[in-house]
């Protein structure tokens, strides 16, 4: 299955040729979730270092 993608704007490039719009893959669900887990245990840790 392919990731789900959407297009971004185009930006002019320095040599004055137009890029067209470019396809940019979005995170998969399960990396959100694995990256909001490891976030939510590096503030646990933070407060734990805060009240120590």
């Amino acid at each position: 299955m392919m990731s789900p993608t959407r297009s971004v704007l185009s930006l002019d490039t320095p040599d004055g040729s137009d890029a067209d719009t470019a396809e940019l893959a979005l995170p998969s669900a399960d990396l959100l979730d694995r990256a909001l887990a490891g976030w939510q245990r590096f503030l646990r840790t933070e407060a734990e270092v805060a009240d120590a």
